[in-house]
């Protein structure tokens, strides 16, 4: 399993290469800037594939409290992760799943 994926397409002097590492910490940071914040929690590390096809996956489980709902916490945080992945990793298709893991 590759531990980075490589973008070529950034002058002449060589290949840019970012590590799995960096796609998870840019999630688990994106999280923490929703309006959500104080109502869902990382519960285990982010899990982060790189795809044969060039693609990222990254999957991510989280606890929210309760009253929050769930539909619009799901996309509020597919946004911001997202728009993270974007900001810093412009040239990577990515595909985002929220998985819910608990209620409190």
């Amino acid at each position: 399993m590759a531990d980075y994926i490589y973008i070529n397409q950034y002058g002449k002097s060589g290949e840019l290469g970012i590590s799995r590492n960096v796609f998870a910490r840019l999630a688990e940071a994106a999280v923490g800037h929703t309006s959500l914040k104080g109502s869902v929690k990382v519960k285990q590390p982010v899990k982060v594939v790189f795809k044969k096809d060039g693609r990222v996956e990254v999957g991510v489980h989280v606890t929210i409290k309760k009253g929050v709902k769930l539909t619009d916490a799901c996309l509020e945080l597919q946004k911001e992760i997202a728009h993270a992945l974007e900001v810093y990793v412009e040239a990577v298709p990515f595909e985002i799943e929220i998985s819910v893991d608990e209620v409190k």
